[in-house]
């Protein structure tokens, strides 16, 4: 393991070692794999091979497609969440530009509150269906015009920095984009999940995947955001899930979505109360300003 590429600590610890997630569940590495934590930022690291971001075989091991309308399926139900996340209060008539937009599921939700919408995509194919639908879009922060630089009032990077190799150049790249002030928010797994702690072995299997090359907590997050430039960073937790979905995964040891099975009125809701109080949600969102 060589130096942290975010705090350049050269000190790192094992932080999981075993099968990890090669696609859909149940497809896993044949061999065990190591993820490492920098015992000095406290991100967490899973090594491999260089990644071609821009190729749809990628699209197609996260995702199982690289259609669109693939996309559109399983993403839109989650777009919702995101907009609660950043709030619609200050988001009418600003610039926003999605970091990773795909092809634009965020992106739709928002037009109608935006003056500009700008989405930033490597996969080609995905970044011509965003500018179908009227969005600029350029396939990586470096090569928005000039014309755009420090124009954009909100950026987002949803589930993103756990994909690419340097989480911290890619926000680096964001400033240049943002207004003074501007709002940047991240969402990304929070590997203080409680399904980790309660089955080790069954959901470590799943939550590790080939495609997230990096893990974070809330302090990690954090670091990383004030790393690359944004003050009054503030990270809190969100779980996705229903009590159904633990339920099962107690019982099955799979994964089931939303509303398998019948749970008492407002059960789900304490249940998620409880795990984003303690830090034990399966989500992170961190939100800082362009300092």
């Amino acid at each position: 393991v060589t130096g942290c590429r975010i705090c350049g600590g050269e000190e790192h610890v094992v932080h999981y070692h075993g099968p990890v997630r090669t696609g859909r569940f149940g497809s896993v590495t044949a061999e065990p794999q190591t993820v490492w934590r920098c015992a000095g930022c406290g991100a967490a690291h899973l090594p491999i091979a260089k990644v071609d971001y821009e190729s749809s075989e990628y699209r197609r091991v996260v995702d199982g497609s690289d259609r669109a309308e693939d996309f559109h399926r399983l993403h839109d139900p989650e777009q919702p969440e995101k907009l609660q996340a950043l709030g619609t209060a200050g988001l009418r008539d600003t610039v926003l530009v999605d970091v990773g937009c795909g092809p634009g599921s965020f992106l739709d939700l928002v037009k109608g509150f935006c003056r500009t919408t700008i989405g930033i995509e490597p996969t080609p194919t995905l970044r011509a269906e965003a500018a179908k639908k009227g969005h600029l879009t350029f396939p990586y922060c470096a090569d928005v015009p000039d014309a755009w630089i420090g124009r954009a009032d909100v950026a987002v990077a949803f589930s993103l920095i756990e994909h690419v190799e340097g989480p911290l150049p890619l926000l680096r790249d964001v400033p240049r984009l943002l207004k003074p002030r501007g709002r940047l928010l991240v969402s990304t797994p929070n590997r203080r999940d409680w399904l980790l702690e309660i089955l080790p072995a069954e959901y470590a299997a799943f939550f590790y995947r080939i495609v997230h090359l990096w893990y974070f907590d809330a302090d990690s997050l954090g670091g990383l955001m004030r790393t690359a430039g944004f003050a009054d960073v503030a990270v809190s937790h969100h779980h996705r899930f229903d009590l159904s979905n633990a339920v099962l995964w107690l019982r099955d040891k799979r994964p089931t979505g939303l509303g398998a099975i019948s749970i008492p009125d407002g059960a789900s809701e304490v249940f998620r109360g409880l795990l984003e109080a303690n830090g034990r949600a399966d989500y992170l969102y961190g939100l800082g300003m362009n300092g």
